[in-house]
């Protein structure tokens, strides 16, 4: 005899990770110092890796990096990266607390400390670093 309930181990998966930590799956645009504070300081974020993309909505090389992120946020490191994207021209004091010179940057955190920075569009380089750093 078979059960009532479905087996099907991808949506059991989804959803066992989806309750793992409110933080992944997701790209989040921070809009306050205060939200970046408690992300980067949050219980729930201090052995997880974040990625912080800092971005102008005219930056074109933004423009095209800001795909990958995202496919990246929602498939290879959706439940162990989070990621973070700040509009530069809306937050100036995080822009400034970061020393924020060149479009896109990309710094990364673990445990409430940058642990590397990359400005520019190496996104292969920057998935090295997140290969690298998330364990």
């Amino acid at each position: 005899m078979g059960s009532c309930f479905s087996h099907d181990e991808s949506l059991q998966q989804d959803l066992t990770q989806s309750f793992t930590n409110p933080y992944v799956n997701q790209v989040h645009e921070i809009t306050t110092k205060d939200e970046f504070n408690r992300f980067i300081t949050s219980p729930e974020t201090q052995n997880i890796l974040i990625l912080c993309d800092f971005y102008a909505v005219w930056c074109r090389p933004c423009s095209q990096c800001a795909p990958t992120i995202h496919k990246w946020a929602l498939n290879e490191y959706k439940t162990n990266v989070i990621f973070m994207k700040v509009n530069v021209d809306q937050n100036n004091d995080l822009a400034n607390e970061f020393s924020i010179s060149i479009l896109p940057t990309f710094v990364l955190f673990k445990q409430g400390k940058e642990v590397f920075r990359l400005p520019g569009t190496n996104l292969d380089k920057l998935k090295k670093e997140i290969d690298r750093l998330r364990n």
